[in-house]
Formats: C-alpha cells, structure tokens, sequence
C-alpha cells in the first residue's frame, strides 16, 4: 500500500517559506545575499545586476541632462549592446561606487546635442594599438661594395 498522503499546512506563513522546505535560516541567509550582491565590485556583478545599474544610471542621466523618452531608451539599448559587446565588462571602463551601488561614470560614453535638441550617445572603442618591433640600438652593418655573385665569378 504506496499511497502519497498530502499533508495539510496548518502553519503555511504569507510567503510559503515553511511549504517550501526554507528554514527561517536559510530564508535569512538568502535574503542578506541578495542584499549583498550590489555592493560587489563592478567587474563581478552578474549581468542582470548589470542591466539593472545601468537602468538607474540611464535615469539618473535622464533626470540631469533633461533627456525625452526616445532619447533615454536609445541611451539604455546602447549601453545593453556595448555591455553585450564585453566592452563595459572591465572596472576600468565603468566607475562604479560600491557604498552606494551607483555607476557614477561610463569612460568613453560621448553625448552630441543636435540643434534640435536631440541627444545621440556614442561609445568611444579604445582600438588595440599595433606592436611595434624594436628599432635596433646600432647603425645597420654596411655590406661590402662587391659583394655580389657575379664578382666573385669574375676572377
């Protein structure tokens, strides 16, 4: 006789963590990681905590520089492509507070105001600079004046 009994939860709390097996430890261990996830440097966030930093920051930017709707949301596409294109994935390309979980500056984000009063953003690609060899320290070796073959033959 294999029969599944449900069991009635008489002490079910609001957020179900007793139905769900969470201990009221583990609840609260879960819940000051999640709160402690932002204060993470920048180049160890995930990316959906990314997005969401460069959403309060694409606000913020907002509110400051007075941006319409349609100017904001290309602010924010762009940003998201950049971040898809790794190019905002290392702490040197975006200054980012961990006290007050804030970016505070994108290096190579440039704005352009048209006389129209449109705002286009462009991010500035730093383009890895060619390796050049090493000039030699001496005067190159003079060849002799008949060095050639046929001189040689000459004799």
């Amino acid at each position: 006789m294999n029969k599944t009994y449900r069991r009635p939860y008489d002490i079910l709390d609001v957020s179900g963590a007793v139905a769900l097996g969470f201990y009221e430890k583990t609840f609260q261990t879960l819940s000051t990681d999640a709160g402690n996830s932002l204060k993470r440097p920048w180049h160890k966030l995930e990316r959906g905590l990314r997005i969401g930093r460069l959403r309060d920051f694409v606000s913020r930017e907002t509110i400051r520089i007075q941006l319409n709707e349609e100017d904001s949301d290309n602010l924010f596409k762009l940003l998201v492509k950049t971040l898809d294109r790794k190019l905002l994935s290392s702490k040197a390309a975006v200054t980012y507070d961990t006290e007050t979980q804030q970016i505070q500056e994108i290096k190579g984000l440039m704005s352009h105001t048209s006389a129209a009063g449109r705002t286009k953003y462009q991010i500035l690609e730093k383009k890895p600079a060619a390796t050049l060899k090493r000039r030699p320290t001496s005067a190159p070796k003079e060849l002799p004046i008949n060095s050639s073959s046929e001189a040689k033959n000459e004799s």
